[in-house]
């Protein structure tokens, strides 16, 4: 019986951040693992309105579930998350961010500087 999700894209994301976190000593990249391997409906589900609250120009966030479309981004900012609404793509783009998925953000900073993860 298999524990854990299912989709084989889910497990080898889990496999590659369990990896990178090992190979760089970064335990960020753990954390989002354990995040994104429990059930789905326990994962985050996280607005767009708190990002732009928890957040400042520039910077970078992985949210280890969905972007929803509700509140304003009133700057910009790079996010990492597992899946968005058209509503929230639309508003980080709109604010003039960029929207990004986890495994292109691990490749562009595998130790982790500078990244908030926001549940």
């Amino acid at each position: 019986m298999v524990k854990g999700p299912t989709d084989p894209n889910t497990r080898a994301l889990i496999n590659s951040l369990k990896k990178t976190s090992t190979k760089y000593d970064v335990r960020i990249w753990k954390r989002v693992a354990e995040l994104i391997a429990r059930p789905a409906r326990k994962r985050a589900t996280v607005n767009v309105g708190k990002i732009g609250r928890h957040t400042r120009a520039g910077d970078i966030v992985v949210v280890p579930g969905k972007i929803l479309g509700s509140g304003l981004i009133p700057h910009k900012v790079t996010v990492a998350a597992m899946n968005a609404s058209t509503t929230a793509r639309s508003a980080i783009v709109n604010a003039g961010g960029s929207l990004i998925t986890i495994p292109e953000l691990l490749n562009q900073s595998p130790k982790g500087t500078g990244i908030t993860i926001i549940i």
